[in-house]
């Protein structure tokens, strides 16, 4: 999904739309590019229905129709620092963010 949407220029011209200091940053939507949108900044996602290849099993994955994905690592393990993670508001519900 990440690297779909990379190569894809998804992220290209995102603003961070969160930070939380000495915690994180979270960008990935869609609506921080327009800075009339911004106050709706962290409610974007990818397209709903479109598709990207899982690189591991090589099937096509169909984001739902909120741009939403499968949870893909479902480990309970803790975000180190420096690591790339997924913000959502529960069980398949990342998009891009």
């Amino acid at each position: 999904n990440f690297i779909q949407l990379a190569k894809t220029g998804f992220y290209d011209g995102l603003h961070f739309h969160r930070v939380i200091p000495d915690f994180m940053a979270q960008f990935g939507c869609p609506l921080s590019r327009n800075a009339k949108k911004l106050k709706k900044a962290g409610m974007g996602g990818p397209e709903g229905g479109s598709q990207f290849p899982n690189l591991a099993t090589k099937e096509v994955v169909t984001r739902g129709p909120d741009g939403e994905i499968p949870d893909e690592h479902t480990a309970r393990i803790s975000n180190e620092a420096g690591t790339i993670s997924m913000a959502n508001s529960g069980p398949n519900t990342g998009g891009s963010q």
